[in-house]
């Protein structure tokens, strides 16, 4: 049993694997004609995953949003974008792994793209810091806003952290102030910006890169004010066990944004999730980016600043009805 399995996925991958011992078995034994059988088993497995994934809680989602064998944004850069040239360190300070960005192309369009990487190893988690941005992190997607905004190169953004990194050393550096820097530069870039959040999208340390004209959100990624296990502790004053009722209050996931008008896509995932069939993944963003993408270049420099402020303005208004 793979440790990473959560427990809703068990049952039909215990299930998928009987069916490839089974094909396996009837290749060997070619003159036994179990074509019907398994034929109906595979359609017993598929049903079954798709009843699991109908009645996900929103805990269930953040679980998934973390999925340790989720597709990270190094695979999207390298699926959906040619010629990438990554840029590194804030010239300021240093480099921090856990936010890569650079120049690359998209459907012949040359754009700046920014993205926050966890690591798909050990190694790579402790160099990227496990998905948690440094300031110095903050200070280079800033510098590459800047040369998006120079050049006139649409800005694309894939999300996935699990906030701004918390400890004291990222507060002496100026993280607070290199967060908010990002968000007054966004809201003044001249070019369209194209945000796709990817797996969690937590906290502030999502926002600084997440200021957009668009924002996509895939099916199962959550993006949320503070994790589930802060939310516990702030409400419950306990060290994150009532992590699973506060996601249900405070509504984190993609349909529950959708709603709120807080994004403007959900992009539907495989069955499974998007860790069960990354190449179909990667063509669903991939149609969902060309279309916005599309639209956005079609408006005006004028334009976009005026819809990215209004975006942002409308955010958390509500009007009651004076019957």
């Amino acid at each position: 049993m793979n440790s990473s399995e959560l427990d809703f996925e068990k049952p039909f991958i215990a299930l998928e694997r009987h069916l490839i011992e089974l094909d396996a078995f009837t290749e060997a034994h070619p003159e036994l004609d179990l074509t019907e059988g398994i034929s109906a088993l595979k359609k017993n497995a598929n049903t079954l995953a798709k009843r699991t994934f109908q009645k996900l809680s929103r805990w269930d989602k953040v679980r998934l949003a973390r999925h340790p064998q989720r597709p990270q944004a190094s695979l999207y850069i390298d699926a959906l974008l040619e010629e990438p040239v990554e840029l590194r360190s804030d010239k300021l300070y240093g480099d921090d792994r856990a936010l890569i960005g650079g120049f690359a192309w998209f459907e012949e369009q040359p754009v700046v793209y920014l993205a926050q990487q966890k690591g798909t190893n050990l190694e790579e988690r402790r160099e990227m810091n496990f998905g948690y941005t440094h300031p110095e992190g903050y200070r280079k997607a800033r510098r590459l806003m800047q040369l998006a905004d120079k050049y006139k190169r649409p800005l694309i953004c894939f999300v996935d952290t699990p906030g701004a990194h918390f400890d004291l050393r990222s507060e002496e550096y100026g993280q607070a102030a290199a967060i908010a820097d990002n968000l007054a530069e966004m809201m003044q870039m001249r070019v369209p910006i194209l945000v796709v959040i990817i797996g969690e999208g937590g906290s502030g340390g999502a926002l600084a890169i997440a200021v957009g004209n668009r924002v996509l959100m895939m099916e199962y990624a959550v993006y949320c004010v503070a994790p589930p296990e802060a939310c516990s502790g702030i409400v419950w004053k306990d060290k994150g066990e009532h992590a699973p009722e506060a996601t249900e209050g405070y509504k984190p996931t993609a349909p529950d944004l959708l709603k709120l008008n807080i994004i403007d896509q959900v992009i539907g995932e495989p069955i499974g999730g998007a860790h069960r069939d990354p190449e179909a993944a990667v063509r669903n963003v991939k149609r969902a980016m060309k279309k916005h993408l599309a639209e956005l270049l079609q408006m005006s420099e004028k334009q976009l600043v005026q819809q990215r402020y209004e975006r942002y303005r409308n955010l958390g208004l509500y009007g009651e009805d004076e019957d």
